[in-house]
Order: structure tokens, then sequence, then C-alpha cells
């Protein structure tokens, strides 16, 4: 592996998709992450995936009793998407052997991260207080969905709860309707990975300074807390709880066009309204007092979006996409996920799209590293690993046999 962490070794013990979300940014970055599983694997491999839709482009098999196993080949593709650039042991962390060979990996460590329900590490012998006795400098991140201390510990730690608890979902949705919606992708899972990783890269600079690791936590319902921000600020300010946010406000929002395709349009300061209503052809808006400053724009927002969404009924997206860039206000498509996946110039621009090979699945798309560094770039170069994949690999490389390693398989202590 190439890239910053380089030099860095990552005892990868997780799950679903917080976990392994923040060791795959650190495999990205060029971390040696082993992802350990057990013998029969991961769940993620074998979770069934959400129905296909009428918008599947026909990736999915259409029957269940199909011979075809589609485009992964029988692998799930959540578990190739969120475990790249991994190498994967399958031990029995509750057998003598699978213990041994644990602990001889924790000797080589620097980071483990480990997203189990809080006191399963613990029972296992585990922990963090056991584990820094053993090896001073590691750095211990916990990702689950309350942390220690919270008197929600026992609930289930999931996206969809996380999202609900923080208030997140009383913002997301349309204004006139009750109905609580969840973010389309699991946001509250990615970004405690993502905090998770933040906690890591400090600890990192912490112990450069001490020799000594750290105890990291994140937590699903942490993270959206923290992203409440300005709506947080309106409720202090106010007193008033925040509403759903729809898609935006007045001129600060999406409009449907007369080819059905929708915009997003920014026009929310008074130099931007100015140009928003001259490309619109409604230059009268400007002297509307309802719409003379900020307050009274937002105050007659449902108003001013009417006004505005029935002038962007006029002509088609592609239209009112180059007559905004022209006069300089914000603008953008809503694209489909197929939009911005195939061919997209950005995404072959950016390499957010790229392509590696699987030992099962052959030549696959996986997504693309988001930061990039002038000097030590990231790179995407492994699928992500069968089970057992590189058990064999690794144990060599803590100097087992191949009698040890064929006896250790025998006995199911380990997966090849």
């Amino acid at each position: 592996m190439s890239g910053p962490l380089q030099d860095l070794r990552v005892l990868d013990c997780t799950i679903a998709l917080a976990g392994p979300y923040a060791s795959l940014i650190l495999a990205d970055l060029g971390a040696d992450v082993i992802k350990i599983e057990n013998p029969v694997g991961e769940f993620m491999r074998t979770v069934a995936s959400e129905p296909a839709t009428k918008k599947s482009c026909g990736l999915q098999s259409s029957k269940p009793e199909d011979t075809d196993l589609g485009p992964y080949k029988g692998e799930n593709g959540k578990f190739l998407i969120a475990n790249r650039n991994k190498r994967g042991i399958a031990i029995d962390l509750k057998s003598e052997s699978g213990r041994e060979i644990f602990f001889k990996l924790l000797d080589t460590a620097d980071i483990l991260v480990q997203n189990f329900r809080p006191g399963v590490m613990e029972r296992l012998g585990m922990g963090w207080e056991t584990l820094r006795a053993l090896n001073p400098r590691l750095i211990y991140c916990s990702i689950s969905g309350f942390g220690e201390g919270s008197p929600y510990g026992e609930l289930g730690g999931l996206d969809l709860i996380a999202q609900g608890m923080s208030g997140l979902m009383t913002l997301t949705g349309l204004p006139d309707s009750n109905q609580p919606i969840k973010v389309g992708t699991p946001v509250t899972d990615m970004g405690t990975g993502m905090y998770g990783v933040i906690g890591i890269l400090a600890a990192l600079r912490h112990r450069e300074k001490t020799g000594r690791g750290q105890h990291i936590e994140a937590t699903l319902l942490d993270t959206p807390i923290s992203w409440l921000t300005w709506r947080a600020a309106e409720y202090w300010e106010s007193g008033e709880i925040p509403e759903p946010q729809g898609s935006g406000n007045g001129a600060y929002r999406s409009f449907k066009c007369s080819d059905d395709k929708w915009i997003n349009i920014s026009a929310s300061s008074a130099k931007l309204f100015k140009l928003g209503c001259e490309v619109i052809g409604r230059p009268d808006l400007i002297e509307d007092d309802r719409f003379s400053d900020d307050k009274r724009r937002l105050d007659n927002s449902s108003e001013l979006t009417k006004v505005f969404q029935e002038e962007f009924l006029k002509k088609a997206s592609s239209e009112w996409i180059d007559l905004l860039q022209r006069y300089g206000v914000p603008v953008g498509p809503i694209n489909t996920i197929a939009d911005i996946l195939d061919d997209d110039l950005h995404t072959t621009a950016r390499e957010m799209v790229v392509e590696v090979d699987h030992p099962v699945v052959g030549k696959m798309k996986t997504l693309g590293i988001p930061v990039k560094l002038s000097e030590t770039p990231g790179k995407v170069s492994r699928a992500a690993p069968t089970l057992g994949q590189d058990t064999r690999e690794i144990l060599e490389e803590l100097n087992y046999t191949e009698e040890e390693i064929e006896s250790m398989a025998a006995t199911k202590s380990i997966a090849l």
C-alpha cells in the first residue's frame, strides 16, 4: 500500500458499516488493515440486499430462484464496498489458537478499531484496559451506538435509531408532512466512522509526543447531534422547534423544470436574489416589499418559492442551468445515482469511481478516495478480501509453520 499511513498496522474488529468505514479510510490512506473475522465470516457477507426497484437498471437478479448470481456472483456488494484495501484473516477468538494469534497480532499493531456492542470485547478479554497493559502504544477506537455513560446503552446502536433520536429525521422531509423521514444513505454510520478516524489521527499525534496510545470513542448518536449546527442555533435563539427543511426555502432550494427534471439554485443573498430575478424574467420581485431584504424573504419564503416555481416550469433544466451559470447564480442538476456514477465528467476527472480485481467477482467498480493528498496520495489497490483470503499469509508473517497452520485449519480455529 502507498499513502501517509503505510507504516501503520490496524486490527479491524468491526462489522456492518460504521466500524468498517473507519478502517476503510485508514486503509485508503495506506495503513495495513487486517480485518479479523470468525471462521464463519462477518454477517454482512450474507445479509440480504434491499429489494430491487424499477430503477435498479437490471443489476439485480429478478427472481430468488434464478441461477444467475448477479454482478457480484454471490458476494455481498455492501461488504465489498466497505472492506476494500484490507487484508482478511479468519480466526476463532474463543479458541486457544485463535486467541494466541490475536495477541501476536496485537504486538505488531498500532491501532485497533472495534464496533461490537459495549462489553463484548471485554468478555473476550480484549477490552481497552487489558490491551493497553500489553501494548501501551496502542490506539483503541470504540465505535458504538451511544458510548460509555449513556443511559441508552442497551438500545440498538443502528443508523436508523440514531437518525431518529438525534432529531435529524424531524428536519428531513416536507414542511407540510408530519412523517419523519430518514436520510437516504446511512449517514450516521459513515459520519461516526469519520469521527473515529479524526480521533485516531489526533491520538497518533499525541503518541508521537508521548509514546502512549489512548482510548477513543465515537458514537452514532453524538455524531448527528453535532451536525445540528444551524438548526440548534435557531432553536436556542427563538425557542421554536425547527420544522422539516424540505429541499430548501425561498430561492434557495430545488425547482422543477419543464422537462420534469429538477435543479437546485442558490439565490438567497441580496446580490444573488437580484440576479436570480433577472434570469427568470421577474425583475419586479426585486422591489417587492415581501422580498426586499433577507428577513422578509425568509418570512415570505412560501410565496417566493411559488413565484419562482411558476417561472422554472417554462424552460427545460439544461436551459436554466446554462442561463443561471452565465449570470453567476449557483446552480446544479439533481442527479440520480446512475447519473453521478455512470460516466459523469466530475466522477471521472476526480477518480471517484475506480475498478479493482476481486478473486470471485473479477473486475468490479468501487468508490474512489475523496481526500486527495499532493505528496502522499492514497490508492484503491485491493478488492475486499474473501473469507480468510490472507489468513495463511498473515500467519506466515507471524512465523507459524505450515504444519501449525494446517492443524489449526483442521480444528476450525482458523479458516483459509
